[in-house]
Order: C-alpha cells, then sequence, then structure tokens
C-alpha cells in the first residue's frame, strides 16, 4: 500500500512541474510555422530579388517570437474557459502544469527578444 502512495505522489509530483514540451504547447509551433511562411514569402514578394539573409534571420526570428508571445498570453487569458471545454482542457495553464505567472513571463521574455529582434532589423535596414 505504502508503496503505491509512493507512485502517487511521484508521478503527481512530476506532472506538477512545467517541462520543455509544456512551454512549447504554450507557443502554438503549428500556428507560428504558418505564420513565418507568409511572413517569408511576403518578404520574397516585397524586393525583386532574394531579401538579404540578414533580414531574413532577424526577420522571422523576431516575428516568430512576437507570435509565440502572443500565443502564450492567448493561453492565459483564455485558461478559466479553456478548463470547461474538452478540446481545451488539457493546454498547459488550464491544467495547470504551468502557472499563469510562469507563462506570464515566458510570454513577456518571447516579446522582448521578439521586440529586440525587429529593433535590430529596423535599425540594420535603415541605418
Amino acid at each position: 500500500m505504502a508503496k503505491s502512495s509512493t507512485q502517487t505522489l511521484t508521478s503527481t509530483a512530476s506532472t506538477d512541474t512545467p517541462q520543455w514540451r509544456d512551454y512549447l504547447e504554450l507557443t502554438k509551433p503549428k500556428v507560428v510555422a504558418m505564420l513565418l511562411l507568409t511572413a517569408m514569402v511576403g518578404m520574397c514578394l516585397a524586393v525583386p530579388t532574394l531579401p538579404p539573409a540578414k533580414a531574413v534571420i532577424l526577420g522571422l526570428l523576431g516575428i516568430g517570437m512576437q507570435s509565440a508571445a502572443a500565443a502564450v498570453f492567448n493561453h492565459v487569458i483564455d485558461q478559466r474557459i479553456d478548463r470547461q471545454m474538452q478540446r481545451t482542457i488539457h493546454r498547459p495553464v488550464a491544467k495547470g502544469r504551468v502557472g499563469t505567472v510562469q507563462a506570464l513571463t515566458f510570454g513577456v521574455v518571447l516579446m522582448v527578444v521578439g521586440f529586440a529582434l525587429l529593433w535590430a532589423l529596423n535599425a540594420w535596414w535603415l541605418g
């Protein structure tokens, strides 16, 4: 009997600690990938030749991080309703695997780094 309660405590503790996959899920990688694809198409259509590699790298990284931050904030905002819907009940914030403060901190870091990359791109492009 003690063995089964120890196993239960161990399995509960491991699900309470956020894993890297929980943070990845917060960013909605498939949605971000589609946004990056459309951004890349826009970059290619904006210039007569291939866009500069630095612009593509900084632009896609910045856009990707900004999009990922928006997805994280969406998880935080929708956590109450996500707990009620069968399709979304297992999302990391709704399930409690990632706390609200942890998710907000992660989202702000993504947002600030993405903004810095896009700012650097703008300064390089215009500078």
